[in-house]
């Protein structure tokens, strides 16, 4: 019986030594030549910076599916193919038709404020209300008594001390309001903020804010027209009132208590935002490798990175924001990850592949997914994230702005502390038998200051419950730089961070067991 017992055990032990050699043999295949060519292309100038939605991104997103159908992967976006679309509404001002009238006076749209847009056409009184957050519960309340729907509000710049100290989220649990949420509730037409940090660079900020996008599906838009006043419109709006343009401006500024006056109810201004809309899109690829086991192909091990960067530069020598390690990095990772599944054995589960569109825009591809899954969401068991997997700090590098890149053979680990323990153990068995690599847990945490946590798509993934993991390899000085460029990369520790990944994503798949769901009780974001 003993003789049986030990040998059984033997058996057991070569059965799964057999097992972890067959995903290291497969990790092999991942190589730094080949996410060198992928990253060439991917981070190159003419694809003009992957930006959300761009002629870039889509050739970005063509290169990737023309691999996957050579590798065999199967589609699994929208309607039978590798995408799910972004469909973007894009409001833009007409600077021409828009314009503010008060007092006689007319003033032009990048000259004499600045607006949102949101369609606006009304000639209203206006109401002042300090920094107009409210508390009613500490007796904290601007619009007792004042009657503002179908009024334009008059708002400070800034926050009462307990919301910064409180942070917005705490804030809004302890009872606060801000501006924005009171004018909704109670029927304003629009916020004009007195704001001297953007007051005095109206012309430059005119482009910026004459255009928003929001994707369908998604709450991305603020219906709420918000304008953003010159001075000379400031001093026209308060002229012959109990407080001056120059002193609330000067409050302003130094973040005194706003003082508490009521308008002359006879002064009406008006205002007209003309808004122009039009339609565009982006695209998030999707492929699935399929499972071996009969059942358990039936769950997803999902493995992500976003395909998109920042575009182009308005002005400079060198306008490209090429996104080599943001995440260009992440993307050819995922890649050499997928060709190393889809070409070999396959462990028992599915392995899901998302490289999406509009990270920097909001997670908005990763977002849109879980809102619009195109498998079951319940049947995905964990999302494994890279974002920014490419750089290390270098010997001798004395630059403040890359203290935290991580060493040669180092990556920062994020989930495991904060939502995915189980994960964390099987990435530490996974790291010990194999290319012991140094796993900081630095940023997985929900009081470090950078809130790394809550800013990449894993997180679209944790805020369903799934649980998630991310790896990054740190900020550093070329972070939405024009210098973020392909020479800078080391592909061998890219390299050691994919072949981790992989054998992560291998023992999820083939384990009996799934990762306990996520509790998401306490995961609020500190700002």
């Amino acid at each position: 019986m003993k003789r049986f017992l030990s040998l059984s055990l033997s058996l057991l032990l070569l059965w799964a030594w057999a097992d972890r050699a067959l995903w290291m043999s497969r990790a092999e295949t991942i190589t730094p030549t080949d996410l060198r060519a992928h990253l060439e292309f991917i981070a190159s100038d003419e694809l003009e910076g992957r930006d959300t939605p761009s002629r870039g991104l889509d050739l970005a997103g063509m290169y990737i599916v023309s691999h996957l159908q050579r590798w065999g992967v199967k589609p699994a976006g929208e309607n039978g193919t590798y995408y799910q679309s972004l469909n973007y509404r894009v409001d833009t001002i007409n600077t021409g038709e828009t314009r503010i009238q008060i007092g006689g006076r007319s003033f032009e749209y990048g000259v004499g404020f600045v607006a949102r847009p949101v369609a606006l056409n009304a000639n209203a009184p206006m109401v002042y209300v300090g920094y107009g957050w409210s508390n009613p519960q500490k007796g904290v309340d601007p619009y007792a008594g004042r009657d503002v729907r179908g009024a334009i509000l008059i708002v400070q710049a800034g926050y009462p001390k307990e919301v910064i100290e409180l942070g917005f989220d705490a804030a809004g649990q302890a009872g606060w309001l801000s501006p924005e949420q009171n004018a909704e509730q109670k029927g304003a037409l629009a916020i004009l903020r007195i704001d001297p940090t953007d007051m005095g660079r109206i012309d430059r900020i005119a482009r910026t804010w004459s255009q928003r996008r929001g994707v369908e599906g998604l709450q991305t838009m603020n219906n709420l027209p918000v304008i953003v006043a010159s001075r000379p419109l400031l001093e026209a709006i308060f002229a012959g009132e109990q407080a001056s343009a120059a002193e609330l401006i000067q409050r302003a500024e130094s973040g005194e208590p706003a003082p508490s006056f009521a308008l002359n109810p006879e002064k009406r201004i008006a205002v007209t935002l003309s808004v122009q809309t039009q339609k565009e899109v982006a695209h998030s690829v999707i492929g699935v490798i399929e499972g071996s086991d009969p059942t358990l192909k039936s769950e997803y091990v999902s493995l992500g990175a976003h395909l998109d960067h920042v575009g182009v530069s308005r002005s400079g020598e060198d306008r490209i924001f090429n996104g080599a390690d943001d995440n260009g990095s992440g993307c050819v990772a995922l890649m050499e990850i997928a060709e190393a599944f889809a070409t070999g054995p396959r462990p028992k589960r599915s392995i899901l592949l998302l490289w999406y569109a509009g990270e920097e825009k909001g997670l908005l591809g990763s977002r849109l997914f879980v809102e619009r899954p195109t498998v079951p969401l319940q049947n995905i068991i964990v999302n494994i994230n890279m974002d920014m997997v490419g750089r290390s700090k270098q010997p001798g590098d004395t630059n403040p702005r890359n203290r935290d890149l991580s060493g040669p053979n180092a990556v920062y680990v994020i989930g495991p502390n904060v939502a995915s323990p189980d994960i964390g153990k099987i990435l530490n068995a996974v790291n010990d038998q194999y290319l012991r690599m140094e796993l900081n847990p630095m940023y997985d945490s929900l009081q470090h200051p950078e809130q790394l946590f809550f800013r990449s798509d894993h997180y679209s993934f944790v805020s369903k419950g799934i649980p998630g993991i991310f790896f990054f390899s740190g900020l550093h000085a070329d972070y939405h730089q024009v210098s973020d460029s392909v020479e800078k990369i080391d592909f061998e520790k890219m390299t050691r961070v994919a072949r981790t990944v992989f054998g992560l994503a291998w023992e999820l798949a083939d384990t009996a067991e799934r990762p306990a769901r996520v509790n998401l009780q306490g995961l609020q974001r500190r700002r």
